[in-house]
């Protein structure tokens, strides 16, 4: 594991570096503190500290209830019906 102490984005890190998954570690606010390379990610530690040092993370969006649902298949329609309103 690589610590860090700048943000990271690491959907964006992984798709950066090789899109073959990453790990990490978070503190209490979910704040990103150490990155390593996923089990069957075949890029090596200076690879990867190479991508956390050019990385400039973009915010990640919040997601809205309606796009939370859709991300499952649903709709707030389906969900008012499921629970009879």
């Amino acid at each position: 594991m690589i610590t860090v102490s700048k943000e990271i984005n690491l959907s964006q890190l992984d798709a950066e570096l090789n899109g073959k998954g990453l790990i990490a570690s978070v503190d209490e606010n979910k704040k990103v503190t150490a990155v390593g390379l996923a089990d069957n990610n075949d890029a090596t530690e200076a690879q990867l500290q190479a991508k956390i040092d050019a990385h400039t993370a973009m915010p990640i969006p919040e997601l809205s209830v309606a796009d939370k649902l859709a991300s499952v298949g649903l709709s707030i329609d389906d969900l008012k019906a499921a629970l009879g309103v």
